[in-house]
């Protein structure tokens, strides 16, 4: 799942917690690699008050830049990290990860993350709109991909492969991790077309946050959530997200350690102190985003178990399609097509 902050090396991206050099000074932190705003502070600070064990906070923007560091000597400077479920697997197979016990409480994604990682957050991808300037509320892909004249110049659209073609191969009613080459060519085919509305493809919350006086995005590909952080960036309340009615496409976030931290004991701890039922509810309600412990629901507001786009109904979840790791042949496939869509749409 994609958060937000500007990233550009490994070094310049680091960003402490709020720590208190008097109290923390005389113990080296654990370094959590993680999306920008994904845990309370307050949890963190309970953690330090309790264990004596600062937490420094370390942000990417980016998947693949965080997968790359994550593969390589930087990894040795991290000790945990936060990983979707689709890539846990590529990671741990090369040897990245290091394994994390089972942990006794029932999810809803019993296997998202392996033996490789402990579930963190879950939610949808879907779309957000400007309600203020869309004249019908969106209920379907094909509102963003097939779109009415008056949207051109005004569509948002996430330029990373999954991404793009999930939506794609959505939008055409065909399965989001499937492998046929034709499927493939028709959502190339179907994204060259619209890429002529399209006015971005940055992901539509760093596009706001670094514009937030804009006005020419109105429908873009978001996770749930990001209305709430596109509402407060720009000081209205005109964003609102759906899950599209071809079915819900789940994200699963799982926490994990890398393979060259020499402190794995004392993150394992960490994620410990996460999992907890009560603290995995104090960070849903935080961040307004789905535990994936079901006993969470029963510790949240009513505000938030009623929020049909954070907890679903038993129909809505059983309809609903985790995103899957593909293998290294499948991801280079769509990884070409994404790159040739862009080099399409500068050339035009």
């Amino acid at each position: 799942m994609i958060k937000v902050l500007h990233y550009s090396t490994f070094a310049m991206s680091i960003s402490m917690a709020c720590l208190s050099s008097n109290t923390y000074a005389e113990t080296a932190p654990l370094v959590f690699y993680t999306w920008e705003d994904y845990i309370d502070p307050s949890i963190i600070t309970d953690w330090q008050n309790e264990t004596g064990i600062p937490i420094k906070l370390v942000y990417y923007d980016d998947e693949a830049q965080r997968n790359l560091v994550l593969s390589r000597e930087e990894s040795a400077k991290i000790d945990l990290a936060v990983v979707d479920n689709a890539t846990i697997h590529i990671l741990s197979g090369a040897g990245h990860l290091s394994t994390i016990p089972t942990y006794n409480e029932t999810t809803y994604w019993p296997d998202a993350c392996g033996k490789y990682g402990r579930q963190y957050f879950w939610g949808t991808y879907g779309i957000v709109y400007r309600e203020d300037k869309v004249n019908s509320p969106v209920t379907s892909w094909r509102d963003l991909l097939n779109p009415e004249p008056y949207l051109k110049g005004h569509i948002g659209m996430l330029g990373q492969s999954d991404e793009l073609l999930t939506a794609a191969l959505s939008g055409m009613g065909y399965p989001i991790n499937t492998t046929e080459n034709t499927h493939l060519e028709q959502a190339f085919s179907l994204l060259k077309v619209q890429s002529h509305y399209v006015t971005t493809y940055d992901y539509v919350y760093t596009y706001v946050l670094s514009n937030p006086d804009q006005s020419n995005v109105w429908i873009a590909p978001a996770y749930s959530g990001d209305q709430y952080g596109l509402n407060d960036i720009q000081g209205i309340d005109s964003w609102r997200y759906v899950v599209p009615e071809e079915g819900a496409i789940v994200w699963v976030d799982c926490l994990t350690v890398t393979q060259e931290s020499d402190r794995k004991e004392e993150a394992l701890a960490f994620i410990d102190y996460l999992s907890r039922v009560d603290n995995s509810a104090r960070n849903s309600e935080f961040l307004w985003t789905a535990s994936p412990y079901v006993k969470v629901q029963e510790l949240v507001s009513d505000e938030l178990r009623a929020d049909s786009n954070v907890y679903f109904e038993d129909e809505k979840l059983a309809k609903a399609t985790p995103f899957h790791g593909l293998s290294g042949r499948e991801i280079l496939k769509r990884t070409r097509i994404k790159d040739a869509l862009l080099r399409y749409y500068d050339s035009n």
